[in-house]
């Protein structure tokens, strides 16, 4: 499948002395960031139609390159240089200013259009309408209009599109300057233009340096994981996306982040044994927030990578294991049961959930976020500042085994569950 990046805009709104698409977004460009989301929804052949010299010296080498020799035309000849480059094939579409999330692409092309598709969201909160071109659909799913300027929409624009033939039809039926939302509108009104709800997707529109900032923010709130524990997601996060904001324009990189967190947890392993319990506490809170900056990054540099997901969790097993030692050493003839109690339901409840994952199965209740990694961590943390180490250890003993045997109970139904899903 091929896709086309229209990436000829100058940028003047956005207030800088490069074009738009080499603008930086939280350590990478934005046509960076639109190319990569392509490629991870499958796209096999990416064209980008460029005007300046030095998008071109940019991606040289990576992609289809095609020049905008007349961008007085505006995006909409842009669109066609892309549509012929195409050779007449369907193409995703989009813009280099616009971010998206590349499960949008794939699920739009997952439905199989059959003709010219754009995604809209429904969801109207929280953007520049102003800014942002509005959508009227219709009750069966087709575009009626669509523009900046439109008064009665149900939709926003999201900036991708699955492009047929028609496209480059229409588009080669204008004279003078045109825009993409011309040639779309044109379709429209020949009702060839569908709807795709990707209401929920993540994507931004970036035309000025205030909607920059919001969608710096935007990405960064996006970083937030749906299985994230309750501490991560209220405490360790606020903390990490503000140190991880700072890091991804350095050379620091997420593996490098994993081996520091490890060592701050290993060093409150050893300050536990040595009785500096405050201390290791703290330090086992510390390493706990880092220990979210390794993904961050990496997801924000489009680096994340198997082993660097396989390097992290093995460190955090080890990291876990040498904290529980070194509380256990504080006083091992009173410790080791329950603490050893606690090791096996600490490492039991990653052990089992790696293997679930391996059937495709995902363990997501209420009792799960009681003893996620940041919650033990957290609760360690306050147990090294209060001093009360044996009833941290019998707390983690009882809840991370309760966690473990529900997941024998839960497995069997889970199973049952995905199997009928999969007939």
């Amino acid at each position: 499948m091929k896709a086309v990046v229209l990436a000829a805009g100058k940028g003047e709104r956005l207030g800088s002395s490069l074009p738009k698409p080499l603008v930086r977004l939280l350590g990478r460009t934005l046509v960076d960031r639109a190319i990569d989301a392509l490629e991870r929804a499958g796209i096999d052949e990416v064209i980008v139609v460029y005007s300046d010299p030095r998008v071109k010296a940019h991606l040289a080498g990576r992609v289809k390159l095609v020049h905008n020799d007349d961008v007085e035309r505006e995006g909409g000849y842009s669109l066609l240089k892309g549509a012929e480059a195409a050779e007449g094939e369907p193409f995703v579409l989009v813009m280099a200013d616009h971010i998206f999330d590349s499960a949008m692409v794939a699920r739009l092309l997952d439905s199989k259009p059959e003709v010219t598709t754009l995604c809209v969201d429904r969801r109207l909160e929280g953007r520049d309408l102003e800014e942002a071109t509005k959508v009227q659909v219709d009750d069966e799913g087709w575009i009626r209009d669509l523009g900046k300027e439109l008064t009665g929409y149900n939709a926003l624009d999201t900036g991708v599109f699955y492009c047929t033939g028609e496209v480059l039809e229409v588009a080669r039926s204008f004279q003078g300057r045109f825009t993409v939302t011309d040639v779309m509108k044109r379709l429209a009104a020949q009702r060839r233009l569908r709807a795709f709800d990707a209401t929920g997707y993540f994507w931004w529109d970036v035309d000025t340096k205030e909607e920059l900032r919001r969608a710096e923010e935007a990405l960064l709130r996006s970083l937030i994981k749906p299985v994230d524990g309750v501490v991560s997601r209220y405490i360790n996060r606020r903390i990490s996306l503000r140190i991880s904001r700072r890091l991804v324009d350095t050379s620091i990189t997420p593996n490098a982040i994993s081996v520091f967190s490890f060592l701050l947890g290993a060093l409150s392993g050893v300050l536990f044994a040595y009785g500096y319990a405050a201390l290791a506490g703290i330090m086992a809170q510390v390493s706990s927030v880092i220990d979210g900056c390794d993904g961050e990054i990496a997801r924000l540099k489009g680096i994340a990578s198997p082993y660097g997901a396989f390097l992290d969790s093995t460190l955090d097993r080890y990291a876990d294991m040498l904290i529980l030692l070194g509380i256990i050493a504080t006083n091992p003839e009173e410790l080791w049961l329950v603490g050893g109690l606690a090791m096996l339901g600490s490492y039991s409840i990653s052990y089992t959930g790696s293997r679930a994952e391996l059937f495709g199965l995902t363990f997501l209740n209420l009792t799960e976020n009681l003893m996620k990694r940041d919650v033990r961590l957290f609760l360690i943390f306050i147990a090294g500042v209060a001093n009360q180490l044996f009833a941290v250890l019998v707390l983690l003993a009882v809840l991370c085994n309760l966690v473990v045997l529900n997941r024998f109970i839960q497995f069997p139904q889970l199973l049952k569950e995905r199997k009928a899903e999969g007939c």
